[in-house]
């Protein structure tokens, strides 16, 4: 019995030793067939520069089909047969703002697996500097939470915000912005927050802040003819004569349908050292808007085809100034007969006419 014990145990040690093979060995996968190597993910670089793309194949086996492509680009579609792929992406004609670089491949069993990059495009402009100059000085009311401000037949329209609390409340009024006596005035209901206006036609728009409506007055009597809906934040808003443009606090600019308030497309708006974001209240002048910079005293002058910061202006002595014991600096208005530039901020007592003076 001891011997036949001994050499079964013989046996099996051997067999552990030995590694015996059975039906259901395979061999071992890799556990990441492709991925990239470049370029890093969030990689800043300039507008105009070549960027690098390589893919590492590790599994050339194990990939059936194989995709590296953007949104614009496709580099490579089909099945690898090079365990390194390299690519020259050129940024020269791209949006600015982030750019994803993808790659998709399908597993000879079917799965599918991803690997992702994303690209920050900065401008390869530096804004010119330029500081503001008063050449007028108008009455503006201090009860006036400001949030938008345009000119439309030598009327002075403007949105304020507020929901009753201490004092400030959301409006639309029509005012002689040379007295700055009101009008007419469209008091919102206490749950909705006004933020930006701009008028097309004989239509006046006003966003909400958190609300989700934009509000479509007529212009004339500014009774309320229609409500449209989106989604995310509403800060400042303007008109090309054809889109709405509508910022939400971040760096992006949407261009929106004015009947539907379906959105058009999207760009990012970035200076040369990286995203803007807090665009409030905007204005659009000879293609270009004007945006101020929430909380701060600064205004940008924006490439609405690139995304380009391609000014900034500086209204710090301007707030010292004439903001007496109202809050940040908002509203830009431009009288395009005239071709006269004003801005105002929220609760300031006066609305100023400007000159720009480049530094």
């Amino acid at each position: 019995m001891k011997s036949l014990f001994y050499t079964f145990l013989i046996i099996v040690l051997i067999q552990a030793f030995t590694g015996c093979k059975t039906d259901d060995d395979s061999p071992a996968r890799v556990l990441i067939p492709a991925k990239f190597v470049k370029p890093f993910n969030e990689t800043k670089v300039k507008r105009g520069a070549e960027v690098s793309i390589e893919a590492e194949i590790a599994a050339l086996e194990e990939i059936k089909e194989l995709k590296i492509f953007t949104r614009d680009t496709v580099f490579f579609q089909g099945t690898p047969t090079k365990e390194n792929l390299s690519f020259v992406l050129n940024t020269y004609n791209l949006r600015l703002g982030g750019l994803q670089v993808s790659m998709e491949y399908m597993m000879q069993d079917g799965k599918v697996k991803k690997d992702n990059r994303i690209i920050r495009l900065l401008s390869d402009i530096y804004p010119t500097d330029f500081r503001a100059e008063v050449v007028n000085v108008f009455p503006h009311s201090t009860s006036s939470y400001t949030q938008g401000l345009e000119f439309d037949n030598g009327i002075l329209y403007e949105g304020t915000g507020g929901m009753g609390r201490m004092g400030s409340i959301s409006k639309v009024l029509k005012t002689n912005w040379k007295t700055g006596e009101i009008l007419l005035e469209h008091v919102l209901v206490e749950q909705y927050f006004g933020e930006g206006i701009t008028i097309i036609g004989d239509k006046l728009y006003q966003l909400t802040w958190q609300q989700n409506k934009c509000f479509v007055y007529d212009k004339n009597t500014l009774e309320l003819i229609n409500e449209l809906s989106y989604s995310g934040e509403g800060w400042g808003l303007c008109n090309d004569g054809k889109h709405l443009i509508m910022s939400d606090g971040t760096e992006r600019l949407y261009f929106r349908d004015p009947e539907t308030f379906q959105l058009v497309k999207t760009i990012e708006v970035y200076s040369n050292t990286g995203p803007v974001t807090r665009l409030n209240e905007l204005e659009y002048i000879d293609g270009k808007v004007l945006a101020n910079v929430y909380t701060t005293n600064d205004i940008v002058k924006i490439n609405l085809e690139t995304g380009a910061v391609e000014a900034i202006i500086d209204l710090s002595i301007i707030a010292l100034e004439h903001k007496k014991g109202g809050e940040v600096l908002n509203g830009i208005a431009y009288k395009r007969d005239e071709k006269r530039l004003f801005v105002t901020g929220k609760n300031w007592p006066s609305l100023l006419e400007i000159e720009l003076v480049k530094i």
